[in-house]
């Protein structure tokens, strides 16, 4: 009985040293890393009434201390508008995040799936030429996102970061501020909103 169980115990124990090194390697290699994105994010709801799907640009500061990483980081996307009163102008929504991931390990040491959410403050902004004035309008929100994607190995300290996330945004009413005349709220014009946003980028180890 003592046989078999030592036997049992020597061969557990190889097949950690053999397993542990891919279990690591199938997470953040490094505790530190900056990533960089190019995002599409799709629009719907009267949050974005007006506005079409469009691309954007997000860059992060990820801490990785376990299987849970932590990014912080800045986001922006650029959306034309359905009124043709506006011509080529474009609305601005962009701000700040917080996102949480958990790595779901596979046994892989190439690729890592993972699930994640996303706590951002955003800020939605026209900036327009009327009759020769200068017009600013933006409202701010709170969005919250959830979704995941996969992390893929391209080398010891590059990652390759394909994600999806959806979620709920609610801006609050819109600010005008008309140049030489001033600004003003105008009142019930908040809205409820969704968004889809598509992710692909480099994640860069640090240390």
């Amino acid at each position: 009985m003592a046989s078999v169980r030592t036997r049992f115990l020597v061969g557990a124990t190889a097949l950690f040293v053999l397993v542990a090194p891919s279990l690591v390697q199938a997470q953040s290699a490094q505790r530190y890393s900056l990533q960089a994105s190019g995002i599409f994010v799709g629009v719907f709801g009267e949050a974005y009434e007006g506005l079409k799907s469009g691309p954007g640009f997000e860059a992060q500061f990820r801490i990785t201390p376990s299987a849970w990483s932590y990014g912080f980081g800045v986001q922006g996307s650029v959306h034309s508008t359905d009124d043709p009163n506006f011509g080529d102008e474009t609305v601005t929504v962009a701000g700040i995040f917080f996102e949480p991931r958990r790595v779901i390990d596979v046994g892989s040491s190439q690729f890592a799936p993972y699930v994640s959410a996303r706590i951002a403050f955003l800020q939605q902004s026209l900036d327009v030429t009327i009759n020769g004035t200068q017009v600013t309008a933006d409202a701010t929100g709170a969005q919250f996102n959830g979704g995941g994607g996969v992390l893929v190995r391209l080398s010891p300290r590059v990652n390759l970061d394909l994600g999806a996330t959806y979620g709920l945004i609610n801006f609050g009413d819109v600010e005008v501020d008309v140049a030489g005349v001033g600004s003003t709220k105008l009142e019930g014009t908040s809205g409820n909103g969704s968004n889809l946003v598509l992710r692909a980028g480099l994640a860069v180890g640090l240390r």
